[in-house]
């Protein structure tokens, strides 16, 4: 049974919001406070009616409202307009068994899924009539709120025998003791006989014995004997009974002999995300997983990945920062969340998908999450830019906002159909290879026409990479400049060559010379088609 659509209204950054979801993997991405971890809450809500592992009825607030929705409603109370109170509105819809099913829901489809709405409470309906006359309401009257679950049929929800079981997994908290303590419990279950639990018990109330019967815990109770805090009783200190299995509380997991509790905090996550995907696999059919490359070595976000994907039973919802994550996983699993906006990446070219899933190493959510881009093929590219936008604005593209990425030309088309999913515009910049119709052109024919894909390079084929290109401006006539060659020199050593030597050097030196062109005092010329790429941001 897997989720196919949620529908979330008025929740936090979520206004007015209907995602389509993936059978099997969900990668939500975007900026911090884009809303990402929202739709993890939403998820979390409609499936166990927990937010954070604590009933979500117990936690209702002002501020789980929509910001626009309620300083609309704070605004039309001053105005004293009484305005219809709002309403959280969280739907799953899912395939499932015809007792779920019905019309009961805000698309009015004949569906099978769960609805919850934090609403007044019919038994608070007169209250709030008597404040509003009162003119008491000020803000959303959440005391008066409560929370319902029922599914499309108009059958209430017991989540105990709901058709979802949800485990998640949280990496940024350090919450660990529930998921310890199942481990412990079933490796007693597991391991041991009644007769050998018994005889653990019996041991462990010895060694309670043993401690009270210490010397230095009988001078305690001697001298607190005389206490006056009751007067006419004797007091003395000992060990809090327990149950009969308390022993069993006080066992925790040691790593290498090092207790669990001591350890560093990724390899906390990395067990505490081994152990609850291994309860997954027996107990869930939904996983919900936020950040899980927090605090993990690449090694363990690999072996992560590969667990993921071999949970082909399970529905997995990930928030993540991660490009390897995302791209590993496959980008078509991927739904941008930005602003409280939401898009898939489904129908980004199956060709893109395996691309970036083969060469899961290029930074594809640092560009969908960029405000403004420049693509490059390389440092010396990216440096060069850095510095003409430097010389021509007085700052760095980073201190504007504007970031450059450098991919390689291979990868040109596979951002640039994510650039036209996304409606994102780039600029992407590129060496002509000596042939512009065929390596230009014809290479990005069912490119270069987009309106928001902004090509520049080098006009002159002779001029076939960047280096002959900068070159080529800081000459006088066939020979280099004598600054420019000081510039790119180290200790004047390159003050005596020629052009041919100039060339040489900066070609088999790509990063080096770009690096001393960026870090000089003084400044050089740039080709036009660097300077054009830069005036795009004017």
């Amino acid at each position: 049974m897997t989720i196919k659509k949620l529908v979330v209204k008025n929740y936090k950054l979520l206004k007015d919001s209907v995602i389509k979801l993936n059978p099997k993997i969900n990668i939500f991405v975007g900026d911090n406070d884009a809303g990402k971890s929202t739709l993890l809450d939403a998820l979390s809500i409609a499936t166990t009616g927990k937010l954070n592992g604590i009933a979500f009825d117990r936690q209702l607030k002002a501020n789980l409202f929509n910001r626009d929705i309620r300083d609309e409603f704070i605004a039309d109370m001053a105005l004293g307009l009484n305005p219809a109170p709002p309403r959280i509105i969280i739907e799953a819809y899912f395939d499932g068994d015809p007792i779920y099913q019905g019309t009961e829901n805000e698309l009015s489809e004949d569906a099978a899924g769960i609805r919850v709405v934090v609403d007044i409470l019919d038994s608070n309906t007169e209250a709030y009539r008597q404040m509003l006359s009162e003119r008491k309401v000020k803000d959303i009257p959440v005391e008066l709120y409560g929370v319902t679950y029922h599914y499309f049929s108009g059958a209430t929800v017991s989540f105990r025998l709901s058709p979802f079981k949800c485990i998640t997994i949280d990496t940024t908290r350090k919450e660990y003791a529930g998921i310890v303590d199942h481990f412990v419990s079933d490796s007693i279950s597991d391991n041991l006989t009644e007769d050998e639990l018994t005889n653990l018990a019996v041991a462990y109330n010895a060694s309670r014995r043993q401690f009270r019967e210490n010397d230095v815990v009988q001078k305690l109770n001697d001298a607190v004997k005389t206490s006056t805090i009751i007067k006419g009783r004797t007091v003395s200190l000992d060990l809090r009974e327990d149950d009969v299995n308390a022993w069993k509380k006080q066992m925790s997991i040691v790593v290498d002999e090092i207790p669990f509790e001591q350890i560093g905090f990724g390899t906390q996550n990395s067990i505490k995300i081994e152990l609850a995907l291994r309860n997954a696999d027996n107990q869930a059919n939904v996983v919900l997983m936020e950040e899980p490359e927090n605090n993990l070595s690449f090694s363990n976000m690999t072996r992560l990945v590969k667990h993921v994907v071999q949970s082909s039973d399970k529905q997995v919802f990930i928030s993540t920062h991660n490009s390897y994550i995302a791209n590993k996983l496959d980008l078509g699993n991927v739904i941008l969340v930005r602003d409280g906006q939401v898009q898939s990446y489904g129908d980004l070219p199956a060709e893109t998908k395996r691309y970036f899933t083969k060469l899961p190493g290029y930074d594809t959510l640092r560009f969908a999450l960029a405000t403004r881009v420049v693509l490059v093929e390389g440092p010396t590219d990216d440096l060069i830019i850095q510095r003409a936008y430097k010389d021509k604005y007085g700052r760095l593209p980073f201190d504007d906002g504007i970031d450059i990425i450098s991919v390689g030309s291979l990868a040109f088309k596979r951002f640039a159909d994510i650039a036209n999913l996304i409606g994102k515009d780039v600029v992407i910049v590129t060496d002509n290879d000596g042939d512009i119709d065929k390596n230009i052109r014809k290479k990005y024919a069912e490119y270069i026409e987009h309106d928001n894909l902004h090509f520049y390079y080098e006009e002159n084929e002779h001029l076939n990479t960047i280096e002959p290109s900068v070159l080529a401006v800081n000459c006088d006539g066939d020979q280099p400049h004598m600054a420019f060659k000081s510039i790119i020199s180290k200790d004047g050593s390159l003050e005596s060559r020629d052009y041919t030597g100039i060339l040489d050097f900066m070609k088999g030196n790509k990063v080096e010379w770009a690096f001393r062109v960026f870090e000089s005092e003084s400044s050089i010329c740039y080709p036009q088609y660097i300077q054009d790429a830069i005036n795009f941001f004017e």
